[in-house]
């Protein structure tokens, strides 16, 4: 026996010294593949961030496709099968209309929507919720209520219920959602304020005699953009699922505008006979929502990497 005390056996017939700090190369590796960032060039994520790319693409440059029809005008035959030509790439509707065109023309609403919804929840959510955070006590409680209130409420039947009391836009449904998704925000930040309103950084900014503002805002918000941005696409996906019901419910975007939930009703009465119909806006809704949730869960896995190395 050295100084330092008796070497200690393993099964394997390795022996670790107890006085040596240093972690072993099994440990550390268990440790870094913990911590492993998500690759771009994983399958699932290479095809959501490309789809996805692609869908916003194509939706932007809509008008300047050559040969592209508009989704309202008539081409070629009723009920047209699948055809390897740019407009019959997914057949033709009940009005001979070209199914890949208004499926490329409804992204826009279905994009639009989730987008600006987005933003008006984010914004009133994140306000609430760093206000909440940081004062605590009597505003804590005040935006508690607000958002347990509206968590409370089904969201399609007060959705439906604004809509029979304003009628059906685009407008009414992307403010309503807006409103509905701001309660979920406004929690998420305020559980994360909590967490950094007690660091450090937080504490030698409000000791050099920082405002509360400047603290909330320069301080704490750029840690909170990470965290956020995780959450965002899947509640993206959320909203885009909800307009799809309700368009398919009849409560959507008004005819003759493209949607891929009204595409889904227009088509439900044929759809024996002509299931190619459901094809494109089901994949459209499916691939969306599946490309918004993976990048969700990539986001998330890096910020949850991000972290275990502070």
């Amino acid at each position: 026996m050295n100084g330092r005390g008796a070497a200690l056996g393993r099964p394997d017939g390795a022996v670790i010294d107890p006085g040596n700090s240093a972690s072993t190369p099994e440990s550390e590796e268990a440790r870094t593949s913990s911590l492993r960032r998500p690759k771009l060039g994983d399958l699932n994520v290479s095809f959501a961030f490309g789809f996805l790319g692609l869908i916003v693409f194509l939706a932007v440059v809509a008008d300047w496709i050559p040969g592209l029809v508009r989704p309202d005008v008539a081409h070629g035959e009723f009920h047209e099968p699948p055809s390897l030509t740019l407009n019959g790439l997914l057949g033709t509707d009940t009005l001979a209309r070209s199914i890949f065109s208004r499926v490329i023309y409804g992204a826009r609403i279905s994009l639009t929507l989730a987008v600006v919804a987005s933003v008006i929840s984010l914004t009133l959510g994140i306000t609430l919720g760093m206000i909440a955070g940081y004062y605590r006590a009597f505003v804590e409680r005040s935006v508690d209520l607000y958002a347990n209130t509206i968590a409370a409420m089904p969201p399609l039947l007060l959705i439906l219920a604004l809509i029979a009391a304003t009628g059906a836009s685009l407008l009414t449904m992307t403010l309503a959602l807006g409103f509905m998704m701001s309660g979920m925000y406004a929690r998420v930040t305020k559980g994360g304020v909590i967490a950094h309103a007690g660091r450090d950084y937080v504490l030698a900014a409000r000791a050099l005699g920082a405002s509360d503002a400047r603290i909330l805002v320069k301080e704490i918000m750029p840690n909170l953009v990470p965290m956020l941005a995780a959450v965002v696409p899947p509640t993206m996906a959320i909203l885009i699922i909800v307009e799809g019901s309700l368009s398919f419910l009849g409560y959507g975007i008004p005819p003759p505008a493209p949607s891929w939930g009204g595409m889904l009703a227009s088509a439900a009465d044929v759809m024996n006979r002509f299931p190619y119909l459901l094809l494109g806006p089901m994949l459209a809704i499916v691939l969306t929502v599946y490309s918004l949730n993976t990048i969700g869960d990539y986001l998330a896995a890096r910020v949850n990497v991000r972290e275990g190395q502070l």
